[in-house]
């Protein structure tokens, strides 16, 4: 006999199949790297803020003297940092007592802020000297950064800090919600990127704002999602009232402009709501100060609307359901479907599994007991349905008045117009279009196709995969010429312009084409949205151009009559004075009011 075959499939967990695969979310080699940790790290504190603004509004006390409450805090960073442009030794903490001073001391420059109850991001990235894992050729090509962030937003209770990093705290597996990330794949795949490419451990601390002590650790994370602890979590007392501090090192390629910075500098534009400042290792200090008074108010959590589900995604909930009927399965689980609507559906689909010679169902039938083919018939039926559209309460986009004055402020355009397009639905889920078009004044003149499109979606920039993105698509298809603007060979419009193009709502979880939530996939109804969005706002820039073309031909027509003006005055006055026929009809000081007027 031949030997027993044994099973060849093995068990394995997200981090270890992530541990490998950290590209997948952006995390590859390259100048892109230092901006996907800044972007990972600077969208789940934007989302910590928020939270602890909607649980507890008090926290924050929104004034206006923000931007002079920055600057003295800027001035105390540049103060704090001495010679930002050296590579600083490598430092880790031995106990908790160290975590603690360290803390201390890199928030020392932003306490005013912090005293004075201002959301606030504070980032700091740091070339750090040659590790001795590198040799000096490795060492030419990589280099050791260290990452600290703190945000002063709604913290983690110790149950929670001793999952983070190692489990997935998003809520979008089960419902929905207009967020940035939440600490989905993000965190996790940065934890392990940090830890594979330095061997050096995470740290965290943080602290939540119902609770008068705070958590730290430092750990690595394993593949079988569990932590080894350097130092363990524990109880303890923080030098901040709540909020979340992280600190880790990560190996890349040298650091440049233009990646990281731009992504704090274009979150903060739809952000205003919140204080930023980044210090990237050149010691340059990016600071962004709050400009709005007022909180975006919170996203309502939506349930899946009967049109989007698939098949599967049926089962799925019928597996999962802790209701008892069918009827109150159906109205519980979904929005959109009222005791009415619910019973015709339980009605319809028990006349149809009847004329199959199937068993039937009624509103009283456990949906768990569901047979494969009174499911299927079940789907068909609810597919057929007209129901309403999904509820709009679960979209909150910036508001084209914002948008406006933020741009305007932001480049300072010689015209700014904005436009928010009433909410729509695409597979289920509610969505809204924004753009903005600033032209002219301090707007640079685009050198390439690249450099006229700004990409956000739920308030964050997408900055790379520009073109295989259903917003790069819908701005390049629009005719730009009928608005008075040239093209580049690909359709996008150039000249000193700038378009921004915001996508807010749940709908864009459904719709990103990868883990990196770089780029959304071509769909035709949102593509057709944004092009309304971006032609309204068209409209309004052709018709500015049109009257600045206007104003420029009867200033020309103006300047050359006026240079003549003297010339042809004399001209008329010697004519009436030797013309007795021109003079007895016109007199002189009626000519020159018409000269005037032709003149004006």
């Amino acid at each position: 006999m031949g030997k027993r075959a044994r099973g060849v499939i093995k068990k394995g967990t997200i981090a270890g199949f992530m541990r490998k695969r950290t590209q997948l979310v952006g995390f590859d080699m390259g100048l892109n790297k230092h901006m996907q940790y800044v972007a990972e790290f600077l969208d789940n504190s934007l989302d910590a803020i928020e939270a602890l603004y909607w649980e507890n509004s008090s926290s924050y006390f929104l004034d206006e003297n923000s931007i002079e409450l920055l600057d003295a805090c800027v001035r105390r960073v540049k103060e704090y940092l001495g010679d930002g442009n050296s590579p600083v030794d490598l430092y880790e903490p031995r106990s908790s007592r160290d975590i603690i001073a360290e803390v201390k001391s890199f928030l020392e420059p932003i306490t005013p802020l912090l005293d004075d109850r201002e959301p606030v991001v504070y980032i700091r990235l740091r070339e750090v000297k040659k590790p001795p894992f590198l040799d000096d050729k490795q060492h030419q090509r990589y280099k050791m950064y260290e990452l600290t962030v703190f945000d002063n937003g709604v913290g983690m209770v110790p149950e929670d800090v001793k999952m983070y990093g190692i489990y997935l705290a998003s809520s979008k597996s089960e419902r929905l919600r207009q967020t940035r990330g939440s600490q989905g794949f993000g965190a996790p795949s940065a934890f392990s990127d940090a830890q594979m490419t330095t061997g050096k451990p995470i740290i965290v601390a943080s602290k939540h704002y119902t609770l008068d002590y705070g958590s730290v650790e430092v750990f690595f994370t394993t593949q079988e999602n569990m932590k080894q602890y350097i130092i363990k979590s524990h109880r303890i007392s923080l030098p901040f009232e709540h909020g979340t501090y992280v600190r880790l090192f990560y190996l890349n390629i040298p650091y440049k402009r233009g990646y990281a910075d731009t992504y704090v500098k274009l979150t903060s534009l739809m952000n205003p709501h919140v204080s930023i400042i980044f210090v990237d290792p050149y010691g340059d200090i990016h600071a962004y100060p709050r400009r709005e008074l007022e909180f975006p108010p919170e996203p309502k959590y939506t349930k899946p609307h009967p049109a989007s589900i698939t098949i599967g995604e049926l089962q799925d909930l019928l597996r999962g359901t802790k209701s008892s009927t069918l009827l109150s399965f159906l109205t519980r689980t979904f929005v959109r479907i009222s005791d009415e609507r619910a019973k015709k559906i339980i009605e319809e689909t028990a006349r149809e599994l009847k004329e199959k010679g199937l068993p039937p169902v009624d509103s009283s039938t456990d949906p768990k007991t569901l047979s494969k083919e009174q499911i299927e018939v079940l789907f068909r039926v609810m597919s057929s349905q007209k129901y309403i559209s999904p509820p709009k309460d679960t979209v909150v986009p910036v508001g084209a008045d914002v948008l406006k004055r933020i741009v305007g402020e932001f480049l300072q355009p010689e015209f700014v117009e904005a436009v928010t397009r009433p909410p729509t639905s695409g597979k289920g889920l509610s969505y809204v279009v924004e753009a903005c078009i600033a032209y002219g004044g301090k707007v640079e003149v685009a050198t390439s196709p690249s450099n006229v499109l700004w990409r956000f979606v739920n308030r964050t920039p997408k900055l790379r995969d520009s073109s295989d993105c259903a917003i790069w698509k819908a701005v390049t298809s629009v005719n730009w010429k009928n608005y008075k603007l040239d093209v580049f060979e690909n359709g996008m419009p150039k000249g000193p312009i700038k378009i921004i193009v915001h996508i807010a709502g749940p709908f864009v979880h459904l719709m990103f084409k990868g883990q990196s939530k770089q780029a959304l996939a071509e769909d035709e109804n949102l593509i057709k949205e944004i092009k309304l969005t971006l032609e309204e706002v068209g409209r309004k820039l052709r018709a500015y151009i049109s009257g600045k073309e206007q104003a420029e031909r009867r200033a020309m027509r103006a300047s050359v009559l006026t240079s003549f003006a003297d010339k042809f005055v004399k001209s008329l006055v010697k004519i009436l004075e030797t013309d007795e026929r021109l003079g007895n009809n016109v007199s002189v000081e009626e000519l020159i009011n018409r000269m005037k007027s032709v003149i004006e």
